[in-house]
């Protein structure tokens, strides 16, 4: 027996929860499968929104078995201090950047400066700025200029290795600023040979944007990416399926050049470099503790834009990509079906538009989606909903709330449904998020809402006034309250967007220089965001 420590690999652990989630999932699919089995068998295929409808309930229902089978634990990695190796660890950081201003670049470069343990910082440019080299030469930091915006940020990205020798890269997107203790709190992890990046959560400083809710007596209590970043990707650490988001992260430099570097072919580099990792054998590790903050999308047409472009290229992935989950070679079947679930949940705006729709349309025609009575179908509804959202609200851990997060759904369905038109073309630009937006700016997205919301407000009008008049029918009762929940859920957000637009827009830190808004951040966040086991309870 060798005398030799045991190599070291990084070690998960599960936070104590109480024994009955686990066993909700097993109660969803004992109930689910006799519910979609009687669902299909009573389809009415004489009307053309009765096929529509069950397809959209197989695929939530199929989206949902995901959630729960995937979140029912959740896995924290066991601290691994950096130095326990004795190893020096050479780190650069990257900072791709297109068209943001350096009001919004400096503080990042500066943060990076500041990071105990980085070596340099590479400022990355498609083009020459004059006004971006100036920043970085006063800085302190390297800044190096392609000339070429092929390949949009993974382009650039593959363009900083090409300077840097570094063991491990540091990468941040250009408006988001890492604590100084960055890499103290992930360098470690990297002592198991097998890790090839470890993974922050996305965290954001602007806290007053559309996108942060009053919840629960505490304002910005509630965000719209909180239950990816405290339910799902603690759960893809059981499966080593945890993916690079893009920013916050620690790579490997051995990984990346294992897979060619950062990958090309989609404009989603991020989940695609991670799945090339993975198909390769190679380990990732997601760590909850908010370690860099960033600027949040100040208006709902850059949010829109945002999330189009997500949902353009997971689905990109997907269906036109050779490195599609459906194909490639490497994953093990958990990790093939977490990358299903991730860019198939970008289908998901397609589902909820159906939904949305089918209250109104049901009213409008006085025709069933089903062929039985409706009383009977509402009762099984019903009792499907009750469950379906008590365990998503469990599943989420905290993260979920029955008006925010169903309100948000509805923008990003437009989102989600417009990316369609794009897998029929290549993408060719690179499009950076305007973190300087102002709150109001005249978009599509917001007619297009409120043509939805006054579709579904006829809807239940319609409804009340066919009750009024004498029928009193399970169609009609049924289909207008579904149709009032939906315009709640609508007109929740429609609502508080009009109020947000109204507010005198605040970017970042306000009129603060680039050295102030860092120790600002510094000051509120440093030190203060460490997520042990016991807090995931």
């Amino acid at each position: 027996m060798s005398g030799e420590p045991a190599a070291y690999q990084v070690r998960f652990e599960r936070p104590r929860e109480p024994r009955l989630i686990p066993a909700g999932y097993y109660l969803y699919l004992a109930l689910l499968l006799p519910f979609m089995a009687w669902r299909c068998s009573v389809v009415n295929w004489h009307a053309w929104f009765g096929p529509v409808s069950l397809a959209a309930d197989l695929f939530a229902a199929v989206m949902f078995i995901f959630f729960l089978g995937f979140t029912r634990y959740l896995y924290l990695p066991v601290h691994r201090p950096a130095g326990v190796s004795g190893r020096d660890r050479v780190v650069d950081c990257l900072i791709p950047t297109h068209t943001e201003p350096v009001s919004v670049i400096e503080p990042t470069v500066i943060a990076a400066l500041r990071v105990r343990g980085i070596r340099k910082v590479l400022v990355l440019g498609n083009h020459e700025r004059p006004d971006v080299r100036a920043m970085a030469v006063r800085l302190g930091a390297a800044c190096h200029v392609r000339n070429s915006n092929a390949h949009g940020k993974a382009g650039n990205l593959n363009n900083g290795l090409a300077f840097t020798d570094a063991e491990f890269v540091l990468t941040m997107d250009a408006d988001h600023m890492a604590l100084p203790e960055i890499l103290e709190r992930t360098l470690g992890y990297f002592d198991d040979p097998a890790v090839a990046f470890v993974q922050t959560p996305q965290s954001f400083h602007n806290t007053s944007t559309l996108l942060f809710r009053r919840a629960y007596g505490e304002d910005a209590r509630w965000s719209e990416s909180n239950v990816f970043y405290r339910a799902i990707l603690p759960a893809k650490n059981g499966i080593n399926a945890s993916i690079y988001v893009g920013t916050s992260a620690v790579l490997r430099r051995a990984a990346l050049d294992d897979v060619g570097g950062f990958a090309t072919g989609t404009v989603t580099e991020d989940i695609h470099t991670s799945l090339r990792m993975h198909a390769r054998g190679w380990r990732s590790v997601f760590v909850p503790e908010p370690l860099a903050f960033g600027l949040e999308a100040q208006s709902l047409k850059e949010f829109y834009a945002q999330r189009r472009r997500w949902a353009l290229g997971a689905l990109t992935l997907l269906l036109r990509n050779p490195d599609s989950p459906l194909r490639t070679r490497g994953l093990t079947l958990r990790q093939r079906l977490s990358y299903l679930d991730s860019t198939l949940s970008h289908l998901g705006g397609v589902q909820r538009l159906i939904h949305f729709l089918l209250p109104a349309i049901t009213i409008f025609t006085m025709t069933s989606p089903v062929v039985v009575p409706f009383a009977i179908y509402s009762l099984a509804f019903v009792g499907y909903f009750v469950i379906s959202f008590t365990l998503v609200a469990v599943y989420s851990r905290g993260t979920y709330h029955f008006l925010h997060s169903d309100a948000y759904s509805l923008a990003n369905l437009v989102a989600q449904v417009s990316a369609l038109p794009g897998l029929l073309r290549t993408a060719r630009r690179q499009g950076a998020a305007r973190k300087d937006a102002p709150h109001r700016e005249r978009t599509l997205v917001k007619a297009v809402l409120w043509l939805l919301g006054l579709t579904s407000l006829a809807g239940v009008g319609d409804g009340l006034f066919r009750f009024a008049a004498g029928n009193h029918s399970w169609l009609v009762i049924m289909a207008t309250v579904w149709g009032a929940v939906n315009c709640v859920w609508m007109w929740w957000l429609l609502g508080y967007l009009e109020i947000y637009e109204r507010r005198p827009a605040s970017i970042g830190a306000g009129d603060l220089s680039a050295q102030d808004t860092y120790e600002l951040v510094v000051d509120r966040f440093g030190g203060k965001n460490a997520i042990t086991i016991g807090e995931m309870t």
